[in-house]
């Protein structure tokens, strides 16, 4: 068999197994309300300059620490601002830091992780060795060191997560990777003479991608509750730009005037790792080889 039949063998298994993905993931029905919240959210946070009721720099003296009314649905802040447009545009600065955070420990971990699981032998001693000397450190005293070190911004607190979630990455590709290398369809390619560049490209890639797909969901969210963590200590986004985590930090310190503050960016945090959760749970059940008996 040539490498062009192959790929063509390839090419509709590959149309099938998405026909198969997106029915049993419609059968998922909370990763997919899950799914819709975060678009939602995605298209709010984008769209903020237009829907906010009020501009989340602008102060207002005159009503400070107010509670939640039909003027300011979540409150007023210590300085007088709208807290539910400060709410709705602190989501850009959550989301983009969450997927900073992963394309960080993307680019890091997964390159390693292939390579340690195709290679074997010493590189993948190598690099596994200097991963267990990387997650031998206390996860936050080594991202505070980190942002300490680079300085307290949003970027730099995301460069931190992302090497703390990198190893997982890495863990996981090397795992995939040994494990898909040594499957049947993998020997017979070998055996009828198909490149090592060809079948990583049409059999390692894309039986990798589904986990790792499933794991960037769920570190999404494990990144979003690491920003809020590192904004509510101060190392995070910086003014004027908020996160929902400096504004949790900032409302702290009024919680017995205002409780409005943190409550809102607290519940807004909470639902949406909650629907990472949850979309990267169907996604997993979606993606899994095992058959079911609804297919």
């Amino acid at each position: 068999m040539s490498e062009a039949a192959a790929g063509l063998e390839q090419l509709g298994a590959s149309e099938s197994a998405r026909r198969r993905f997106l029915r049993r993931f419609r059968k998922q029905r909370p990763a997919l309300y899950a799914l819709g919240f975060l678009v939602l959210l995605a298209l709010g946070a984008l769209f903020a300059p237009w829907v906010a009721p009020y501009d989340p720099l602008t102060q207002n003296l005159d009503r400070v620490l107010e509670s939640p009314s039909w003027d300011h649905w979540f409150g007023t802040d210590e300085l007088g601002r709208d807290v539910a447009s400060r709410t709705l545009f602190a989501a850009r600065i959550s989301l983009m830091a969450a997927f900073q955070a992963v394309l960080i420990a993307l680019v890091i971990g997964v390159p390693p992780g292939l390579l340690a699981g195709l290679a074997g032998g010493w590189v993948d001693n190598l690099i596994m060795r200097f991963t267990d000397a990387l997650m031998a450190f206390p996860p936050l005293i080594l991202a505070v060191a980190i942002v300490a070190a680079l300085g307290p911004s949003l970027t730099n607190a995301m460069i931190a997560v992302g090497i703390l979630l990198s190893p997982t990455f890495l863990r996981l590709m090397r795992g995939t990777a040994m494990a898909v290398a040594h499957e049947t369809y993998v020997e017979a390619a070998r055996s009828i003479g198909c490149s090592q560049g060809w079948i990583i490209v049409r059999h390692i890639l894309p039986n990798v991608i589904s986990p790792l797909f499933v794991q960037i969901s769920v570190f999404a969210g494990v990144a979003m509750l690491a920003e809020a963590g590192l904004s509510f200590l101060g190392l995070g986004a910086q003014p004027p730009d908020s996160s929902w985590g400096a504004m949790v930090g900032r409302g702290f310190r009024y919680i017995s005037l205002s409780p409005s503050l943190i409550v809102f960016p607290g519940l807004a945090i909470a639902v949406t790792v909650l629907a990472f959760y949850v979309l990267g749970d169907g996604l997993r059940d979606a993606l899994g080889r095992e058959v079911r008996r609804e297919d």
